[in-house]
């Protein structure tokens, strides 16, 4: 199972917290089937480094998943 890659659109000025865009994107991901069962989700670290937020606020996603 690889790890997918994950192309995410935040919006930092936003009113909705980023962890809650995540969140909702992931679930959006999985809803529409572009995510299945199975499928990795990248590190906590990774995706902080990708997206170049704090460590903290992915782990709060993943945390709500």
């Amino acid at each position: 199972m690889a790890e997918k890659k994950l192309d995410f659109q935040l919006d930092f000025h936003s009113g909705l917290p980023i962890y809650t865009q995540i969140s909702n994107q992931i679930q959006g991901r999985v809803a529409s089937g572009n995510l299945k069962p199975g499928d990795q989700l990248p590190t906590v670290r990774a995706l902080a480094l990708d997206l170049r937020v704090n460590f903290n606020t992915v782990a709060r996603a993943y945390h709500l998943l």
